[in-house]
């Protein structure tokens, strides 16, 4: 078994505004463009305009376990 640690809104302050892939603690992964909402969620926007993210796109950080550079295809 893994343990991986989850992460914090100071983990995804230097994210904001960038195009990121979170991969969640269930280890599916979230895709989107990133706006801290507060300490304990971000928002992940759609950016290429296609289609509305389920629940307004909003992300509990606490679920989250890494961040990357997402690929822009």
């Amino acid at each position: 078994m893994t343990n991986q640690r989850c992460l914090t809104d100071e983990n995804l302050e230097p994210w904001n505004g960038n195009i990121v892939d979170l991969t969640m603690s269930d280890g599916t992964h979230q895709t989107g463009l990133l706006q801290r909402v507060d300490r304990e969620f971000v928002r992940l926007r759609s950016y290429d305009g296609a289609k509305a993210r389920p629940g307004d796109g909003l992300v509990r950080i606490a679920e989250a376990v890494k961040v990357t550079r997402a690929a822009r295809n």
